[in-house]
């Protein structure tokens, strides 16, 4: 599965995994591919101080909320009072951010 890290970039500090519809769905079929996907969404967690992943069950909440030529976006976003740290989803259809609740 290619998952891009982005950076630098104006929503939340660059705290972003972007993968497009046709990569976030090849996981739905394919144990490989969604362990790859679980993999990168606990890395990225873990490099601020989170620990968890996206397991089976939110991934189908994701890919339900997702439609041809959209993308999925996760984010961490990060509360200094109380200080918190929590990942946040976002699918893009049609140049619309919708906050996907899991």
């Amino acid at each position: 599965m290619n998952v891009e890290f982005l950076v630098n970039q104006e929503l939340n500090d660059g705290r972003q995994l972007f993968i497009t519809e046709k990569e976030f769905k090849k996981a739905a079929k394919n144990e490989d591919e969604f362990n790859s996907f679980a993999f990168a969404t606990e890395c990225f967690f873990s490099y601020y101080g989170l620990d968890t992943f996206i397991n089976a069950r939110e991934y189908e909440i994701i890919r339900q909320e997702l439609t041809a030529g959209g993308a999925v976006i996760i984010t961490v976003i990060e509360e200094k009072y109380p200080r918190s740290c929590f990942p946040e989803v976002y699918v893009s259809n049609h140049n619309r951010l919708k906050k996907v609740e899991i």
